[in-house]
């Protein structure tokens, strides 16, 4: 299998586990009553999707990807990098304990396209981890300003 495919396939994963549990979390801030969170994470499931397709789209041309078994994933968790463990998402989570956890996770994700584009021999794949690396430190921004503003509007958390 090339290198480009393994990534790929590593990167499909990863984008549509993290889409999915970004809906989990817009579901569940809805149910919080934070619907403006909700939204946020609802954009988020969907640029997962929209990098999910691309991932698709950049795949066509090498023909069918790998598919992995669960064990045959090159990660440190049992869930994709991006995703986390939903186990600490409670009912009583607020604001802005569901904004870090969503930036934790997308700091694992950065860091995980990051260490591809440093170590992969291919030079195909070592420039698109590293355009998926810079979409991740988007991501990281955008839920920090969110947290960062929140935490500048007195009495919400």
């Amino acid at each position: 299998m090339s290198e480009i495919a393994h990534f790929l396939a590593h990167a499909l994963a990863l984008e549509s586990r993290a889409g999915e549990r970004y809906g989990e979390l817009a579901q569940h801030m809805e149910q919080c009553g934070a619907r403006e969170v909700s939204a946020l994470f609802g954009r988020m499931c969907d640029f997962s999707r929209m990098h999910a397709a691309e991932i698709l789209r950049v795949a066509e041309k090498l023909g069918p990807l790998p598919a992995l078994q669960p064990w045959q994933y090159e990660w440190n968790s049992p869930e994709p990098p991006e995703v986390g463990d939903m186990a600490l998402v409670s009912p009583d989570m607020r604001v802005d304990q569901a904004l870090g956890f969503a930036i934790a996770n997308e700091r694992r994700g950065w860091e995980y396209y990051n260490h591809v584009s440093i170590t992969a021999a291919d030079p195909e794949t070592r420039h698109l981890a590293r355009t998926f690396a810079g979409e991740e430190a988007e991501h990281v921004l955008i839920l920090e300003r969110w947290l960062s503003n929140l935490h500048e509007t007195p009495g919400i958390t």
